[in-house]
């Protein structure tokens, strides 16, 4: 076999394609995280990464009416949790910082905190 010599950015243009490949299988991947309601969330702060997709599975344990939702005042989301089942929270692509959340009452807290690469 022949070996190519002619085109010594072809190795670069491949290595890059295989670096952006990569890059998009990161995004296509989504991480779940379970956060058990139950007195408190548990657990209450989660770090991600910048560029990171989320899905937040908020499990409710806790039958108190003050926990019977979620919310995200900073993301403008609010779901209602159901007693004893999973309730999906698909986080949008957010900047670096904090995001708080809250039950419905604003006395149980927790935290997604988003870093950078």
């Amino acid at each position: 076999m022949k070996k190519v010599t002619n085109f010594p950015w072809l190795a670069g243009a491949l290595a890059m394609g295989l670096a952006g490949a990569a890059e998009l299988a990161y995004a296509d991947e989504v991480r779940e995280i379970e956060i058990v309601v139950d007195g408190a969330y548990r657990p209450d702060r989660v770090s991600v990464r910048v560029g990171e997709r989320v899905r937040l599975r908020f499990l409710r344990r806790d039958p108190s009416p003050c926990v019977a939702d979620v919310v995200f005042p900073e993301l403008g989301i609010r779901r209602i949790l159901e007693l004893n089942r999973a309730t999906v929270v698909e986080l949008p692509a957010l900047s670096p910082g904090e995001y708080a959340f809250r039950c419905g009452m604003g006395m149980i807290r927790g935290a997604i905190v988003v870093l950078p690469r």
